[in-house]
């Protein structure tokens, strides 16, 4: 398996198909800042086409026993091109190799787990006084519609596809313009796995993403970016057919570290939650709240930590030269104390250096804006855990928190005033599948993962029956 100029350009209904229009883009390796792959991207004519063909797949809906078994069977092909796929993602997103097929092994997972669901979807049964018999099924939406982040191209589209498919969807994905490799070597995949008409990719620009947001002949979409585009996509569903949405959109999520915490935990913790695919994450731990009594002593521990991580070891570089100008406009208007980095971090490629700011206001942009690079802000201390709760809620954005505390009692209680979708105690960033995930206020709605997520791609129907 190769990135052959065959899988380059749009994927319909089990075939990779010629663009109806010249439309070429040029991927750009972010290692090198250098042209690697030219691809045919759809247009809204291909949006179209793949409505039309989905709704071929009546037998998908009706054999939740085949989508399970299928599932599983694509869940072991992307295991056996796990490297080809990898590969793939680091061309696109320079990725470090621990982390590109960590991604490529987490969606496998992530295949295997909802395999599970898509034969034991059950509905319920009511009780009446009118001598009727209520009961509820759960029905697939039909086509669904899926736009990724370019963050993480592999994963996220798995968190979207495995549900929809277990619940017995036909999907459309659009990937993320800077990385379409993945989704579209995913897609050969499975021309050898799934019916011919469940499963189209169309790699492309915003014109795609409106098209499949607008399409009357689409019954919901799931994205995830950034909030101005989930706002849109939203505007879209409405005015087309009132589609239902899922939405996860963009976080500053905070890290609060109480008085008694493990101080060489919250180091760990921060430091790769912060920085972590160069920052590039939504739950990202970009504002850090430390408690006075032990302000500098963390400061000092954290400083240490990030100043040993490595170029394309630890973390690689941005995306693209849009983000890699939008991050260096942020540390270049500061005026806050940089303790670490502040600079690009070579002469070739998007990477800009691990940075931390110290004693930053609340109400700087580096505290209260999602920069999506591996920038850090440490806020002036707390006193009181009430004061840290406020502070923590001041933001619009509601999607991720961690707090650090041997009382996991007192956490526990703070964790229930935090408004925000996760909050992780004495760790952060882990997500088992089991676990359904999403926002809260401007980071979004509804959840990926977890049993949750099956509600997401599924329609409760209700019918009653006189006895």
């Amino acid at each position: 398996m190769s990135l052959s100029r065959a899988v380059l350009r749009p994927f319909v209904a089990g075939k990779f198909v010629e663009s109806l229009q010249t439309v070429t883009h040029q991927l750009i390796d972010p290692r090198t800042a250098r042209p690697s792959e030219t691809l045919q991207e759809a247009t809204a004519a291909h949006v179209d086409l793949a409505v039309q063909e989905s709704n071929q797949c009546d037998i998908w809906r009706t054999s939740p026993r085949r989508r399970r078994n299928l599932l599983h069977d694509y869940a072991n092909k992307l295991e056996q091109h796990a490297q080809d796929i990898a590969h793939a993602e680091q061309i696109q997103t320079g990725k470090p190799d621990d982390d590109a097929i960590g991604d490529v092994r987490e969606a496998i997972e992530c295949f295997r787990h909802f395999a599970g669901y898509a034969d034991t979807l059950a509905g319920s049964a009511i009780d009446t006084e009118d001598r009727l018999i209520a009961n509820t099924i759960r029905e697939p939406k039909g086509t669904v519609g899926i736009i990724t982040s370019f963050n993480y191209p592999v994963s996220l589209a798995a968190w979207k596809l495995a549900p929809a498919l277990a619940a017995g969807n036909s999907v459309i994905v659009k990937p993320a313009r800077q990385t379409p490799l993945t989704a579209l070597l995913m897609a050969d995949l499975a021309r050898d796995v799934f019916p011919d008409s469940t499963i189209s990719v169309l790699p492309g620009g915003a014109d795609v993403g409106e098209s499949i947001a607008s399409h009357k002949g689409i019954a919901h979409v799931s994205f995830t970016g950034s909030t101005k585009v989930g706002q849109k996509v939203m505007q879209a569903a409405a005015s087309s057919n009132i589609k239902s949405v899922t939405l996860e959109c963009g976080g500053k999520n905070a890290a609060v570290v109480c008085k008694d915490a493990n101080i060489d935990l919250v180091a760990e913790s921060v430091v790769n939650g912060a920085f972590s695919n160069a920052g590039q994450n939504c739950c990202a731990s970009s504002r850090l709240l430390i408690q006075r009594d032990i302000h500098q002593r963390v400061i000092d521990q954290i400083l240490d930590r990030a100043s040993k991580l490595q170029r394309d070891k630890d973390l690689g570089p941005l995306i693209d030269q849009a983000q890699y100008d939008h991050v260096l406009g942020y540390i270049d208007r500061a005026t806050e104390t940089v303790s670490l980095g502040g600079k690009p971090w070579a002469s070739n490629g998007y990477y800009v250096a691990p940075t931390i700011y110290t004693n930053v206001k609340d109400s700087s942009p580096l505290a209260s804006e999602e920069i999506f690079g591996p920038v850090l802000a440490v806020l002036d201390p707390f006193d009181d855990l009430t004061e840290a709760v406020t502070r923590v809620n001041a933001s619009p954005y509601g999607l991720a928190c961690g707090i650090f505390s041997q009382d996991t009692a007192m956490a526990q209680r703070m964790a229930r005033s935090i408004q925000t979708g996760i909050v992780w105690i004495n760790t952060y960033n882990y997500l088992p599948m089991r676990v359904p995930f999403g926002g809260a206020k401007m980071s979004g709605i509804g959840k990926d993962l977890g049993r949750e997520a099956m509600d997401e791609f599924t329609f409760i129907k209700s019918i009653m029956t006189p006895i």
